[in-house]
Protein backbone atom coordinates (compact mmCIF):
# COMPACT_ATOMS: atom_id res chain seq x y z
CA UNK A 1 0.00 0.00 0.00
CA UNK A 2 2.72 3.01 -1.10
CA UNK A 3 3.63 3.89 -4.43
CA UNK A 4 7.43 4.23 -5.25
CA UNK A 5 8.49 7.45 -6.21
CA UNK A 6 11.23 5.73 -7.84
CA UNK A 7 11.00 2.24 -9.56
CA UNK A 8 13.54 -0.01 -9.17
CA UNK A 9 14.67 -2.39 -12.35
CA UNK A 10 14.68 -6.45 -11.60
CA UNK A 11 13.60 -8.33 -12.45
CA UNK A 12 18.71 -32.52 0.04
CA UNK A 13 19.45 -34.58 -3.13
CA UNK A 14 17.91 -38.19 -3.34
CA UNK A 15 19.55 -41.36 -3.54
CA UNK A 16 19.33 -43.42 -6.53
CA UNK A 17 16.24 -46.37 -5.71
CA UNK A 18 18.45 -47.89 -8.25
CA UNK A 19 21.25 -48.51 -5.31
CA UNK A 20 18.44 -49.89 -3.25
CA UNK A 21 16.72 -52.18 -5.66
CA UNK A 22 20.07 -53.84 -6.20
CA UNK A 23 20.18 -55.62 -3.45
CA UNK A 24 17.35 -59.22 -3.56
CA UNK A 25 16.52 -58.61 -0.45
CA UNK A 26 15.09 -54.84 -1.38
CA UNK A 27 12.36 -56.73 -2.82
CA UNK A 28 10.89 -58.35 0.18
CA UNK A 29 9.35 -54.74 1.25
CA UNK A 30 7.79 -53.96 -2.15
CA UNK A 31 3.79 -54.09 -1.87
CA UNK A 32 3.77 -56.92 -5.09
CA UNK A 33 5.68 -58.98 -2.52
CA UNK A 34 3.34 -58.15 0.11
CA UNK A 35 -0.59 -60.49 0.39
CA UNK A 36 -3.24 -58.94 -1.92
CA UNK A 37 -5.27 -57.72 1.21
CA UNK A 38 -2.48 -55.89 2.24
CA UNK A 39 -1.62 -55.02 -0.89
CA UNK A 40 -5.54 -53.26 -1.24
CA UNK A 41 -4.17 -51.59 1.91
CA UNK A 42 -1.13 -50.27 1.27
CA UNK A 43 -2.85 -48.69 -1.76
CA UNK A 44 -5.63 -47.39 0.27
CA UNK A 45 -3.03 -45.65 2.48
CA UNK A 46 -0.86 -44.19 -0.33
CA UNK A 47 -4.48 -42.91 -1.79
CA UNK A 48 -5.11 -40.73 1.24
CA UNK A 49 -2.02 -39.61 1.61
CA UNK A 50 -1.87 -38.20 -1.54
CA UNK A 51 -5.59 -36.64 -1.08
CA UNK A 52 -4.15 -35.34 2.32
CA UNK A 53 -1.15 -33.76 1.10
CA UNK A 54 -3.52 -32.11 -2.16
CA UNK A 55 -6.08 -30.82 0.39
CA UNK A 56 -3.26 -29.40 2.14
CA UNK A 57 -1.55 -27.91 -0.92
CA UNK A 58 -5.04 -26.46 -1.87
CA UNK A 59 -5.70 -25.12 1.60
CA UNK A 60 -2.43 -23.26 1.45
CA UNK A 61 -2.56 -21.85 -2.16
CA UNK A 62 -6.24 -20.54 -0.86
CA UNK A 63 -5.01 -19.13 2.55
CA UNK A 64 -2.24 -17.36 0.21
CA UNK A 65 -5.17 -16.01 -2.58
CA UNK A 66 -7.20 -15.40 0.20
CA UNK A 67 -4.58 -13.01 2.09
CA UNK A 68 -4.18 -11.07 -0.96
CA UNK A 69 -7.79 -10.29 -1.00
CA UNK A 70 -7.90 -9.43 2.55
CA UNK A 71 -5.32 -6.45 1.80
CA UNK A 72 -8.92 -4.45 0.83
CA UNK A 73 -10.67 -6.42 3.22
CA UNK A 74 -12.04 -9.37 0.73
CA UNK A 75 -12.50 -12.60 2.22
CA UNK A 76 -12.37 -14.68 -0.69
CA UNK A 77 -9.91 -16.64 -2.67
CA UNK A 78 -11.22 -15.80 -5.91
CA UNK A 79 -11.46 -12.04 -5.86
CA UNK A 80 -7.33 -12.80 -4.42
CA UNK A 81 -7.15 -14.34 -7.59
CA UNK A 82 -8.33 -12.09 -9.44
CA UNK A 83 -6.21 -9.05 -7.66
CA UNK A 84 -3.25 -11.06 -8.01
CA UNK A 85 -4.09 -11.58 -11.82
CA UNK A 86 -4.90 -7.57 -11.94
CA UNK A 87 -1.42 -7.12 -10.34
CA UNK A 88 0.51 -9.40 -12.33
CA UNK A 89 -0.64 -6.76 -15.65
CA UNK A 90 0.91 -3.74 -14.44
CA UNK A 91 3.96 -5.31 -12.56
CA UNK A 92 4.43 -9.76 -13.13
CA UNK A 93 7.19 -9.51 -10.73
CA UNK A 94 6.03 -7.73 -8.17
CA UNK A 95 2.83 -9.74 -8.25
CA UNK A 96 4.99 -12.75 -7.46
CA UNK A 97 6.60 -11.17 -4.53
CA UNK A 98 2.87 -10.50 -3.65
CA UNK A 99 2.42 -14.30 -3.70
CA UNK A 100 5.82 -15.05 -2.04
CA UNK A 101 5.32 -12.71 1.24
CA UNK A 102 2.02 -13.90 1.52
CA UNK A 103 3.17 -17.47 1.89
CA UNK A 104 5.52 -17.19 4.25
CA UNK A 105 3.46 -15.18 6.61
CA UNK A 106 0.84 -17.57 6.44
CA UNK A 107 2.90 -20.88 6.87
CA UNK A 108 5.00 -18.64 9.83
CA UNK A 109 1.42 -18.27 11.49
CA UNK A 110 0.89 -21.76 10.81
CA UNK A 111 3.74 -23.21 12.18
CA UNK A 112 4.19 -20.69 15.03
CA UNK A 113 0.33 -22.15 16.30
CA UNK A 114 -1.53 -19.20 15.11
CA UNK A 115 -5.37 -19.47 15.39
CA UNK A 116 -5.75 -21.89 12.35
CA UNK A 117 -9.13 -20.03 11.16
CA UNK A 118 -7.49 -16.86 10.70
CA UNK A 119 -4.51 -18.46 8.81
CA UNK A 120 -6.97 -19.43 6.58
CA UNK A 121 -8.83 -16.36 6.72
CA UNK A 122 -5.93 -14.69 5.34
CA UNK A 123 -5.83 -11.96 8.49
CA UNK A 124 -2.13 -13.36 8.98
CA UNK A 125 -1.24 -13.19 5.26
CA UNK A 126 -2.00 -10.09 3.96
CA UNK A 127 0.87 -7.80 5.80
CA UNK A 128 3.17 -10.36 3.99
CA UNK A 129 2.00 -9.86 1.17
CA UNK A 130 2.37 -6.04 1.46
CA UNK A 131 6.28 -6.79 2.38
CA UNK A 132 6.45 -8.37 -0.83
CA UNK A 133 5.19 -5.40 -3.20
CA UNK A 134 7.32 -2.80 -1.10
CA UNK A 135 10.38 -5.19 -1.57
CA UNK A 136 9.66 -5.34 -5.18
CA UNK A 137 9.57 -1.95 -5.72
CA UNK A 138 11.81 -0.32 -3.10
CA UNK A 139 13.99 -3.59 -2.03
CA UNK A 140 17.55 -4.62 -3.38
CA UNK A 141 17.38 -5.26 -7.31
CA UNK A 142 19.88 -8.52 -6.69
CA UNK A 143 17.18 -11.41 -7.10
CA UNK A 144 18.29 -13.31 -3.95
CA UNK A 145 18.48 -11.20 -1.96
CA UNK A 146 15.21 -9.35 -2.50
CA UNK A 147 13.65 -13.01 -1.97
CA UNK A 148 15.46 -13.26 1.41
CA UNK A 149 14.32 -9.76 2.32
CA UNK A 150 10.41 -10.60 1.35
CA UNK A 151 10.55 -14.08 3.55
CA UNK A 152 12.18 -12.19 6.67
CA UNK A 153 10.00 -9.51 6.53
CA UNK A 154 6.78 -11.79 5.87
CA UNK A 155 7.78 -14.00 8.61
CA UNK A 156 8.01 -10.59 11.18
CA UNK A 157 4.82 -9.21 10.16
CA UNK A 158 3.24 -12.58 11.20
CA UNK A 159 5.15 -12.86 14.73
CA UNK A 160 4.23 -9.38 15.06
CA UNK A 161 0.53 -9.82 14.73
CA UNK A 162 0.31 -12.57 17.01
CA UNK A 163 1.84 -10.17 19.54
CA UNK A 164 -0.51 -7.35 18.45
CA UNK A 165 -3.62 -9.65 18.91
CA UNK A 166 -3.35 -8.92 22.23
CA UNK A 167 -2.30 -5.18 22.17
CA UNK A 168 -5.60 -3.85 20.59
CA UNK A 169 -8.83 -3.70 21.03
CA UNK A 170 -9.81 -3.43 16.94
CA UNK A 171 -8.40 -4.32 14.12
CA UNK A 172 -5.00 -4.30 13.04
CA UNK A 173 -5.04 -2.44 10.21
CA UNK A 174 -1.83 -2.33 8.26
CA UNK A 175 0.33 -1.74 11.14
CA UNK A 176 2.31 -4.69 11.59
CA UNK A 177 3.21 -3.73 7.10
CA UNK A 178 4.25 -0.37 8.27
CA UNK A 179 6.58 -1.04 11.80
CA UNK A 180 8.63 -4.27 9.87
CA UNK A 181 8.44 -2.35 6.30
CA UNK A 182 9.82 1.76 7.54
CA UNK A 183 12.31 -0.10 9.62
CA UNK A 184 14.07 -1.40 6.39
CA UNK A 185 13.04 1.70 4.17
CA UNK A 186 14.16 4.47 6.97
CA UNK A 187 17.72 2.61 6.83
CA UNK A 188 17.44 2.30 2.59
CA UNK A 189 16.35 6.18 2.08
CA UNK A 190 14.95 5.22 -1.25
CA UNK A 191 12.97 7.49 -2.49
CA UNK A 192 13.74 9.86 -5.43
CA UNK A 193 12.43 12.65 -7.30
CA UNK A 194 10.06 12.19 -9.91
CA UNK A 195 10.75 13.93 -13.18
CA UNK A 196 8.60 16.74 -13.75
CA UNK A 197 5.94 16.64 -16.03
CA UNK A 198 5.67 18.81 -18.76
CA UNK A 199 3.60 21.85 -18.24
CA UNK A 200 3.01 21.84 -22.10
CA UNK A 201 1.53 18.46 -21.96
CA UNK A 202 -2.13 19.66 -21.17
CA UNK A 203 -3.95 16.84 -22.97
CA UNK A 204 -1.89 14.05 -21.42
CA UNK A 205 -2.30 15.58 -18.35
CA UNK A 206 -6.02 15.91 -17.79
CA UNK A 207 -6.45 12.41 -19.35
CA UNK A 208 -4.15 10.75 -16.44
CA UNK A 209 -5.87 13.20 -13.71
CA UNK A 210 -9.33 11.72 -14.88
CA UNK A 211 -7.48 8.34 -14.48
CA UNK A 212 -5.87 9.11 -11.21
CA UNK A 213 -8.62 7.47 -9.07
CA UNK A 214 -8.21 4.17 -10.68
CA UNK A 215 -4.08 4.80 -10.27
CA UNK A 216 -5.05 5.11 -6.62
CA UNK A 217 -6.70 1.91 -6.36
CA UNK A 218 -4.01 0.15 -8.10
CA UNK A 219 -1.04 2.03 -5.67
CA UNK A 220 -2.66 0.37 -2.56
CA UNK A 221 -0.44 -2.74 -4.13
CA UNK A 222 2.61 -0.31 -5.50
CA UNK A 223 1.26 -0.66 -9.10
CA UNK A 224 1.33 2.55 -11.19
CA UNK A 225 -1.36 0.90 -13.62
CA UNK A 226 -4.80 2.27 -15.11
CA UNK A 227 -5.60 -0.99 -15.77
CA UNK A 228 -4.42 -2.77 -12.57
CA UNK A 229 -6.71 -0.21 -10.84
CA UNK A 230 -9.92 -1.54 -12.74
CA UNK A 231 -9.07 -5.01 -12.36
CA UNK A 232 -8.95 -4.69 -8.60
CA UNK A 233 -12.07 -2.93 -8.31
CA UNK A 234 -13.48 -5.23 -10.46
CA UNK A 235 -12.61 -7.87 -7.88
CA UNK A 236 -14.16 -5.43 -5.33
CA UNK A 237 -17.25 -5.31 -7.18
CA UNK A 238 -17.40 -9.22 -7.40
CA UNK A 239 -17.37 -9.93 -3.72
CA UNK A 240 -19.39 -6.13 -2.85
CA UNK A 241 -20.62 -3.80 -5.61
CA UNK A 242 -20.97 -1.61 -2.77
CA UNK A 243 -17.81 -1.65 -1.38
CA UNK A 244 -16.52 -1.63 -4.80
CA UNK A 245 -18.07 2.40 -5.17
CA UNK A 246 -16.51 3.20 -1.53
CA UNK A 247 -12.88 2.45 -2.74
CA UNK A 248 -13.06 3.88 -6.17
CA UNK A 249 -14.92 6.93 -4.46
CA UNK A 250 -12.37 6.93 -1.33
CA UNK A 251 -9.68 7.32 -4.01
CA UNK A 252 -11.27 10.06 -5.98
CA UNK A 253 -12.07 11.95 -2.87
CA UNK A 254 -8.43 11.77 -2.11
CA UNK A 255 -7.19 12.74 -5.70
CA UNK A 256 -9.54 15.89 -5.13
CA UNK A 257 -7.75 16.62 -1.93
CA UNK A 258 -4.18 16.14 -3.73
CA UNK A 259 -5.49 18.96 -6.15
CA UNK A 260 -6.45 21.45 -3.61
CA UNK A 261 -3.27 21.06 -2.11
CA UNK A 262 -1.92 21.75 -5.67
CA UNK A 263 0.13 18.68 -6.02
CA UNK A 264 -0.66 17.55 -10.11
CA UNK A 265 2.19 15.18 -9.83
CA UNK A 266 1.80 13.40 -6.91
CA UNK A 267 -1.95 12.90 -7.87
CA UNK A 268 -1.08 11.60 -11.29
CA UNK A 269 0.78 8.68 -9.49
CA UNK A 270 -2.09 8.06 -7.35
CA UNK A 271 0.03 9.04 -4.30
CA UNK A 272 -3.23 10.87 -2.91
CA UNK A 273 -5.74 7.89 -3.63
CA UNK A 274 -4.81 4.74 -2.11
CA UNK A 275 -4.90 6.08 1.56
CA UNK A 276 -8.39 6.88 1.27
CA UNK A 277 -9.20 4.28 -0.95
CA UNK A 278 -8.50 2.23 2.22
CA UNK A 279 -10.13 3.86 4.74
CA UNK A 280 -13.31 4.25 2.66
CA UNK A 281 -13.43 1.03 2.65
CA UNK A 282 -12.66 -0.10 5.92
CA UNK A 283 -15.70 1.93 7.13
CA UNK A 284 -17.72 0.18 4.38
CA UNK A 285 -16.68 -3.09 5.87
CA UNK A 286 -16.56 -2.77 9.46
CA UNK A 287 -20.04 -0.61 9.84
CA UNK A 288 -23.58 -1.31 9.21
CA UNK A 289 -24.32 0.40 5.93
CA UNK A 290 -26.61 3.57 6.52
CA UNK A 291 -26.28 7.56 5.45
CA UNK A 292 -24.14 8.36 8.83
CA UNK A 293 -22.03 5.87 7.53
CA UNK A 294 -21.69 6.96 4.28
CA UNK A 295 -21.01 10.35 5.49
CA UNK A 296 -17.98 8.85 7.28
CA UNK A 297 -16.95 7.00 4.99
CA UNK A 298 -16.32 9.92 2.42
CA UNK A 299 -15.27 11.69 5.49
CA UNK A 300 -12.35 9.35 5.82
CA UNK A 301 -11.13 9.47 2.43
CA UNK A 302 -10.53 12.91 3.32
CA UNK A 303 -9.14 12.92 6.29
CA UNK A 304 -6.29 10.50 5.17
CA UNK A 305 -5.46 12.33 2.37
CA UNK A 306 -5.36 15.68 4.37
CA UNK A 307 -2.97 13.38 6.95
CA UNK A 308 -0.75 12.15 4.01
CA UNK A 309 -0.62 15.59 2.96
CA UNK A 310 1.12 16.61 6.19
CA UNK A 311 3.04 13.22 6.83
CA UNK A 312 4.39 13.21 2.94
CA UNK A 313 7.10 15.83 3.30
CA UNK A 314 8.59 14.64 6.56
CA UNK A 315 8.98 10.85 5.39
CA UNK A 316 9.65 12.38 2.43
CA UNK A 317 12.59 14.25 3.71
CA UNK A 318 13.90 11.39 5.58
CA UNK A 319 13.94 9.18 2.12
CA UNK A 320 10.98 6.99 3.02
CA UNK A 321 7.40 6.96 2.21
CA UNK A 322 4.83 7.26 4.88
CA UNK A 323 3.47 3.64 3.28
CA UNK A 324 -0.12 2.98 5.11
CA UNK A 325 0.31 5.05 8.21
CA UNK A 326 -2.45 7.69 7.20
CA UNK A 327 -5.37 4.67 6.53
CA UNK A 328 -4.57 3.31 9.77
CA UNK A 329 -4.92 6.79 11.79
CA UNK A 330 -7.64 7.50 10.33
CA UNK A 331 -9.44 4.05 9.63
CA UNK A 332 -8.36 3.83 14.18
CA UNK A 333 -10.17 6.97 14.85
CA UNK A 334 -13.63 6.07 12.77
CA UNK A 335 -13.85 2.69 14.73
CA UNK A 336 -13.69 4.72 18.06
CA UNK A 337 -16.97 6.54 16.85
CA UNK A 338 -18.84 3.38 17.05
CA UNK A 339 -22.34 4.10 19.42
CA UNK A 340 -20.60 7.83 19.95
CA UNK A 341 -22.66 9.16 16.82
CA UNK A 342 -26.23 8.34 15.88
CA UNK A 343 -26.69 5.85 12.97
CA UNK A 344 -23.10 4.83 13.69
CA UNK A 345 -22.61 1.47 14.28
CA UNK A 346 -20.26 -1.71 13.84
CA UNK A 347 -21.40 -4.50 12.31
CA UNK A 348 -21.42 -7.92 14.36
CA UNK A 349 -20.05 -9.88 11.82
CA UNK A 350 -18.12 -7.43 9.37
CA UNK A 351 -18.25 -8.50 5.58
CA UNK A 352 -19.83 -5.90 3.15
CA UNK A 353 -22.48 -3.30 2.84
CA UNK A 354 -24.91 -5.29 1.33
CA UNK A 355 -24.18 -7.67 4.09
CA UNK A 356 -23.47 -5.92 7.20
CA UNK A 357 -26.10 -5.62 10.43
Amino acid sequence: MIIARRAFQRHRGRLSSNFYNCSPSSTLFSSSSLPKSEQDDDKKTKANQNISITATNKAAIDATTTSIGQVIFLNSSKSGTAILASLAIGDPTLAAFAGLGAYTATMTAHSIGCNQQSCRDGLFGYNGALIGCATSVFGPSFLPFAVANTILGASATSVLCASLNKALSQPQWTWSFNIVALTSLLRMKPMEPLEEIAATDVAATTLNVVASPLVGVSQIFVVNSVLTGAGIVGSIAMYSPKLGVHALGGSTLGCLVGLLFGNLEDVIFGLWGYNSALASMAVGTFFVHSREAVALSAGSAVASAAVFGALQPVFGGLGAPCLTLPFCAVASACYLLDSQVSGLKLAKEPHSPEKNA
